[in-house]
């Protein structure tokens, strides 16, 4: 399909735009993978799919910018064609793609100097949320929470499987707890605070069932006390409602944007829609907000007893 994609866009001519990003192998080698985008025939969408995977040597834009040559060259385009026909380069914001003065984007449109650079607006997003989380209270202690689970979950077998009895004890559906605000798309994050929000119930019994084990020791039983003590928290909990219901609509946002056909404009017009969503968060809740605040009246949620804590709360106004 790629040979008559490319057979196609040669014969007709059709504009094109170079989609780049690095990566790394399970090697541990850096890698470039090429995309394409274009619309074949004039009338379709455009099209994505992808070129080449190409083994980088070094990281510098120069290396990269001929290895983005070399690949296109390789697949039937020539430097005459594609000053017809190249009309962009998108990738990320590193500085060595889109480096204002030596970036591949740069040196690219040294030698095709039609073309436009953008920044990928997924990653774009995803600047934009961490410099939110840089600038709001109480998100380092809720990351450092979140990240105390991963650990917890992820490094012990054993503490994995009592927490799997405490769900299946519980008829609850136990999610992996993954990291937040780390690596990956936004979607990452809102699965790991989803996997709490939906085994909360499950987590408390696990960490009371611990600091109660005469097996541990001290040091461990204190420990799960204390988390125990942070998850029950009406802090947390409303912490953990407002980035659920924030991460809810990125999420949906970011897998928009990430779908092949979503073109500028679209991409605009959604972007649009989703900013003026989450900011009514602050005058009217989402859901697991309101959740929380009927929790914080009754001071239990899903049959654990909340309680007042010391802990740091997310600023909502601040966030959002």
């Amino acid at each position: 399909m790629k040979t008559e994609l490319l057979k196609k866009i040669i014969e007709t001519k059709s504009k094109i735009t170079v989609l780049a990003d690095e990566s790394t192998s399970v090697w541990h080698k850096s890698t470039l993978i090429v995309f394409l985008k274009a619309s074949v025939d004039g009338d379709m969408e455009p099209i994505a799919f992808p070129l080449d995977l190409v083994e980088l040597d070094s990281m510098s834009a120069a290396h990269i910018k001929e290895q983005i040559m070399g690949c296109l060259l390789k697949n039937g385009f020539t430097v005459e064609l594609l000053r017809e026909i190249l009309i962009g380069f998108c990738s990320d914001g590193a500085s060595v793609m889109l480096g204002v003065m030596s970036g591949v984007g740069k040196l690219l449109q040294d030698d095709f100097p039609g073309i436009i650079l953008w920044h990928c607006l997924n990653h774009r997003l995803e600047l934009a949320v961490d410099q939110a989380l840089d600038v709001t209270g109480g998100t380092k202690d809720f990351q450092a929470f979140m990240d105390s689970l991963y650990s917890l979950y992820s490094q012990s077998p054993k503490n994995m499987r009592q927490l799997s009895e405490c769900a299946h004890n519980l008829h609850i559906a136990l999610r992996r707890i993954g990291k937040v605000f780390s690596v990956g798309w936004v979607a990452s994050s809102w699965r790991a605070v989803s996997a709490v929000w939906q085994s909360y119930p499950a987590l408390a019994q696990h960490f009371r069932e611990a600091s109660e084990d005469d097996t541990r020791d001290s040091r461990e039983r204190a420990k799960f006390k204390g988390l125990l003590s942070k998850l029950c928290s009406i802090n947390f909990l409303k912490s953990l409602a407002l980035m659920a219901d924030v991460l809810t609509e990125l999420k949906n946002l970011s897998e928009i944007l990430q779908n092949r056909k979503t073109t500028l404009p679209k991409a605009h017009d959604i972007m649009t829609t989703y900013v003026k969503h989450i900011e009514s968060f602050n005058r009217y809740p989402g859901q697991h907000a309101v959740d929380a605040s009927q929790a914080e009246e009754v001071m239990e949620f899903k049959g654990e007893e909340l309680r007042v804590g010391r802990s740091p709360i997310i600023d909502s106004a601040q966030f959002i």
